[in-house]
């Protein structure tokens, strides 16, 4: 993937956040996490790392961004109805 360098920073942690590596990555947290965790504590992972995420992602970021990371945050919440 390649990356805008005028991005700002938040725009392009959202861009990161919603490419198929990082779908990976998360996956991969995930089944870990799914390892050593009840159900309970896979779900409040999932949303604490949305909720990070999320706040990364500034109030100022582009209309593209937020819906970038809004995609990005469907798609991992609704991991949790597939593990809770």
């Amino acid at each position: 993937m390649t990356q805008d360098s005028h991005a700002s920073p938040a725009e392009q942690a959202a861009l990161l956040a919603n490419g198929h590596a990082a779908k990976a990555d998360n996956l991969k947290a995930l089944a870990d996490v799914a390892a050593h965790a009840s159900q309970q504590q896979q779900a409040d992972h999932i949303r604490g790392i949305v909720a990070t995420t999320m706040a990364h992602i500034a109030a100022d970021a582009s209309r593209a961004t937020r819906d970038s990371a809004a995609q990005w945050q469907q798609w991992a919440l609704g991991l949790n109805t597939t593990n809770t």
